[in-house]
């Protein structure tokens, strides 16, 4: 008796998560949205997530100054307090890993909530890459590796709100970046986090 009724409860729950996947699936079909996106519809949360902002330079001055990088201020979370902070920041080109620069990282915050662990960090990531079919991924601390967040396109090009210098500039090639000029974004762009 026991062993059927274990056995009832497997079916179930074999169930349960096929008709999950399926529901997925089906609402990714319906609404072309992303994963995040589909869950959130469902009413399901992801374990990590990782969430991007990337500043242009205003200026052909500050594109030469911050060495032709733009500046990504990432927020990642994780119900898996110890997944933070992330281990690395890096694209992925033509099977190449290029790391990124962290400029800034701040302490981890537990949001007593949502059960999540949050931290907010900040990168140079070479615009160049932009204009290439590459990825940025992350790896988290513990297992988890290779979480992708950005992805560009060469056929697709740069995002039209990105400087006319810096979508045009042939010769753009990263270089090391005037901190001075580095600080002066992060405070101009960021102000809750720099001053």
């Amino acid at each position: 008796m026991k062993i059927r009724r274990l056995l009832t409860e497997a079916v179930i729950i074999i169930i349960s998560a096929i008709s999950a996947d399926v529901a997925i699936a089906t609402q990714t079909e319906r609404t072309s949205g992303s994963p995040d996106q589909v869950m959130k519809d469902l009413g399901l949360e992801a374990i990590r997530q990782v969430d991007g902002d990337i500043c242009f330079p205003s200026t052909a001055e500050e594109y030469v100054g911050l060495g032709k990088n733009a500046v990504v201020m990432l927020t990642s979370s994780s119900v898996i307090a110890t997944e933070l902070p992330l281990r690395s920041v890096y694209a992925l080109q033509n099977g190449v890993r290029i790391p990124l620069q962290r400029i800034a990282a701040f302490n981890k915050q537990f949001d007593e909530r949502s059960g999540r662990t949050t931290q907010v960090s900040f990168y140079l990531m070479p615009i160049h890459l932009m204009k290439r079919d590459a990825q940025v991924l992350a790896d988290f601390e513990g297992q988890r590796r290779g979480f992708g967040f950005f992805s560009f396109s060469a056929s697709k090009g740069m995002d039209p709100s990105a400087p006319t210098f810096a979508r045009l500039d042939e010769y753009d090639d990263p270089s090391d970046p005037d901190m001075a000029v580095v600080q002066a974004v992060l405070a101009r762009e960021y102000p809750d986090h720099f001053q």
